[in-house]
């Protein structure tokens, strides 16, 4: 595999990694939340959300509203993945004895 093959992989890694960061922050807001009892919107924002004596809502928040950037990230997301299938199945065709 050339270099430059190596680097496209790369990049293209990077890229659905990158996508994917603001779901796992969505993701892990709403199981901390859940899993300490607190509620998102005006009942964290009236009671918090504590955990070991400080209230950690505000970073539950900040977390929570990455949500937006999903609507973006997600088709990128979606792009690279493909473009990691097309150039994975380009260079098993490449190495395939037939080349067929």
């Amino acid at each position: 595999m050339s270099q430059t093959r190596k680097i496209l992989y790369g990049i293209l890694l990077l890229c659905l990694g990158a996508s994917l960061w603001p779901v796992a922050l969505v993701f892990w807001a709403q199981r901390r939340a859940e899993s300490l009892g607190c509620e998102f919107g005006r009942p964290m924002q009236r009671d918090g959300c504590w955990l070991d004596g400080v209230n950690i809502a505000s970073e539950l928040n900040a977390a929570y509203s990455k949500a937006g950037l999903v609507v973006v990230t997600l088709p990128i997301g979606f792009l690279a993945a493909l473009s990691l299938i097309a150039l994975f199945a380009a260079d098993l065709k490449r190495r395939s004895p037939t080349g067929t």
